[in-house]
């Protein structure tokens, strides 16, 4: 078809639009502006539609890249499993002595392998077979999101709980006794847990299963199912923002901070000490030898008086 026969209006408007914009545009097409021309609609749409707006069935990754990604998922998998299990037992039985920063940690590693099994998993689904199993009800669509979110959140604050806790060491050594007990980290995890559970419960009515149009280096793909936030988006993509990165991100480098300068501070005052006895040991040392110098004299002078010296005679 001769592309000639299309108004020049439309072209200014596709050289100024993206391929949603098209789409959107194609929904409002009307019998009337294709009729007249002896066409039908998709004749008439495919005579103005760019070629890189042209449909095209979503594949994913293929060919070596896909099984390269499918490998270095599995092994990560693999490796973050027996690594994070090692971690959180040794770390687990280092806290039954009242180390609560090892509970911590224990703890951490359990919710990354958390993570591991229910991001890297449906990621490995999607490379590996282009399956997307959250995609199949509503339920699993707010389930998935619910679970992801949940242990993100909570990777992140102990991460903050653990460098607190550091801090509180280094910086009141004494006053952290009372602070650094398994009772107090047990509150604390429990208090991380509980909040972050009500919040992230706001997945369940927020998110739905909907459709975009979706432009990738192999082609554009309308109506492309995903899971995602439909109502409140940019309120609640800025609070996750917040909760996962910003907030975590400025207390930990604050507390990092804080341990550095106290560490400073503790080396300075270290040397100044070491400075003050090196001077006091080096002046008793002075002190001692004028002492015995004195004396040495002392003595040479009453040897000196109760043995006088003899004059030769002539």
């Amino acid at each position: 078809m001769d592309s000639t026969q299309v108004p020049i209006n439309i072209f200014q408007l596709l050289s100024t639009t993206t391929c949603q914009d098209i789409e959107d545009f194609i929904k409002d097409i009307n019998a009337s502006d294709y009729e007249p021309k002896n066409l039908t609609r998709d004749e008439y749409i495919a005579s103005f539609r760019p070629l890189h707006c042209e449909p095209a069935p979503y594949l994913g990754i293929q060919g070596f890249k896909k099984w390269a990604v499918t490998g270095i998922t599995i092994f990560f998998l693999l490796f973050g499993l027996i690594g994070n299990s090692l971690s959180a037992t040794i770390m687990f039985r280092r806290s039954r002595r009242g180390l609560s920063s090892y509970f911590y940690l224990a703890f951490l590693a359990i919710i990354d392998i958390c993570i591991l099994y229910t991001s890297c998993i449906l990621f490995l689904f999607e490379v590996a077979f282009n399956y997307r199993p959250q995609l199949k009800s509503n339920f699993l669509c707010h389930f998935t999101f619910y679970i992801q979110h949940l242990f993100t959140y909570i990777t992140a604050w102990l991460t903050v709980a653990v460098t607190f806790e550091r801090f509180m060491v280094v910086r009141f050594p004494f006053q952290s006794i009372r602070i650094c007990r398994m009772r107090v980290a047990y509150s604390i995890v429990f208090t991380i847990f509980f909040f972050f559970s009500i919040y992230t419960s706001h997945c369940l009515f927020t998110t739905e299963l909907t459709t975009i149009n979706l432009q990738t280096d192999d082609g554009f793909h309308p109506n492309f199912f995903i899971c995602d936030l439909i109502h409140h988006t940019y309120l609640l993509s800025f609070l996750d923002l917040c909760f996962y990165s910003l907030l975590p991100s400025i207390c930990i480098l604050i507390f990092n901070i804080l341990i550095i300068l106290t560490m400073f501070h503790a080396i300075k005052k270290r040397r100044e000490f070491l400075q003050v006895n090196s001077f006091i040991s080096t002046r008793n040392k002075n002190q001692n030898k004028t002492v015995s110098f004195n004396r040495t004299q002392f003595f040479r002078s009453r040897s000196v008086g109760k043995f006088p010296a003899v004059k030769d005679e002539p």
